[in-house]
């Protein structure tokens, strides 16, 4: 047995909280847990990415990550009994599994909000046309801005993809050749563009991670934001959010083609190839994803995938709490936008990206954009179109 596991965890204020388990993890094993890398997740994934021997024994990732990973991540069908995953969401487990079998035990999901301030919005837009005008009309620079999302890397290509998919493209349909080269895409395109050029968010923006874009809101820099749920104690905590008593939630506007979508997906925590091995791995697996961990992070906001901890943060959540937990379970159950798995994905993820941001920021013209984003989806997905498999179908039905 080892006295040692060394681990590589995301890190930020939506995710450290669960950390503080480590040391009762120690104490009840006397294993000590070494975490021996720790970053936000684009950090993350380049580390990995760049090992060519990964020397970690469990991992944070990522449902849609997860299959770029398989070089180096244990399956865990044959550790890992059908009577402890029963608690959790099927959807979840569903996403965690590739080519048939499971390489992570869900940690949480992610699906965005719209966040604002209710001491300048009286009531939440009902289209992205009328956020647009929203933005515009409680634009007031610098004391606040209109409307922020992420300005680079997945936080970007996802605010994308749910806007280019609401106005009828498609990134991924069922042939993998993109359809957005079409009024879908140039409108979520321009609609980026718009509030970033007339100044309805921060210069900064294209430097802007999840973490920054959510301080923004917090310090109440900023009139609107789509957010995430692990920030939610943040949010009305009096001691570090000024919004902490004028922010409401609501699901997201509706796109032009007359649907609303939010990107997901969720976090998971996995073991490696070298970690399979060592029983005290596993061990440290199921600690950090038993009901006592995921209860806590559920009242850090996270959403629990247990169903019996969902069941616990609903009998003992305020108003507030419970309304925001049942419209992330409807934007779960019959919203959510998710992309098929294939081992490139973080590539698509990766140049998309950066051609959205030249396009938000001027320096392409939209229809010049969209047809390099087809030309650079199509080269990638081509090369892996053998291994890509469809997202559930309770998520295909939405999209």
């Amino acid at each position: 047995m080892s006295n040692e596991l060394q681990v590589a965890l995301i890190s930020g204020p939506a995710y450290d909280p669960l950390y503080a388990c480590l040391p009762q993890f120690t104490t009840a094993t006397g294993v000590a847990v070494r975490v021996a890398f720790h970053g936000d997740h684009p950090t993350l994934n380049h580390h990995l990415a760049e090992l060519s021997d990964v020397p970690y024994d469990l991992v944070s990732t990522h449902t849609k990550y997860a299959p770029s990973q398989l070089s180096f991540l244990a399956a865990l069908d044959h550790v890992i009994g059908p009577a402890m995953l029963n608690d959790f969401v099927p959807l979840l487990l569903e996403l965690a599994t590739v080519g048939g079998s499971l390489y992570g035990i869900p940690r949480n999901i992610d699906v965005r909000l719209l966040h604002f301030r209710t001491d300048v919005i009286e009531s939440p837009p009902r289209t992205w046309d009328d956020l647009l005008v929203a933005a515009r009309e409680n634009n007031s620079p610098p004391d606040h801005y209109g409307f922020i999302f992420p300005g680079r890397e997945s936080g970007l290509f996802g605010t994308f993809f749910e806007l280019a998919e609401m106005a009828g493209a498609r990134l991924f349909p069922p042939d993998l050749v993109p359809d957005i080269e079409n009024e879908g895409g140039e409108w979520a395109l321009r609609w980026l563009r718009t509030i970033y050029t007339e100044g309805l968010a921060p210069p900064e923006l294209p430097q802007w991670h999840y973490d920054k874009v959510h301080e923004c809101f917090r310090n109440g820099h900023a009139a609107m934001v789509g957010d995430w749920p692990g920030y939610y104690s943040l949010y009305r905590d009096p001691r570090v959010s000024v919004v902490h008593d004028r922010f409401g939630l609501s699901p997201y506007p509706t796109g032009p083609a007359g649907k609303w979508l939010a990107y997901g997906g969720g976090h998971t925590l996995a073991l490696t190839k070298q970690g399979i091995n060592k029983p005290e791995a596993v061990e440290l697996l199921l600690h950090l994803t038993n009901a006592d961990q995921q209860l806590s992070e559920a009242r850090q906001g996270c959403v629990p995938v247990r169903q019996s901890v969902m069941r616990r943060m609903q009998e003992v959540a305020d108003a507030a709490n419970r309304a925001r937990l049942a419209m992330l379970e409807q934007v779960i159950r019959e919203h959510i936008l998710i992309p098929p798995k294939f081992a490139r994905y973080p590539q698509v993820e990766e140049v998309l990206w950066r051609t959205v941001q030249r396009a938000l920021i001027g320096e392409v013209e939209i229809d010049e954009a969209l047809t390099e984003m087809r030309k650079q989806i199509s080269e990638i997905v081509g090369a892996d179109q053998h291994s890509v498999e469809a997202p559930p179908i309770n998520a295909q039905r939405h999209r």
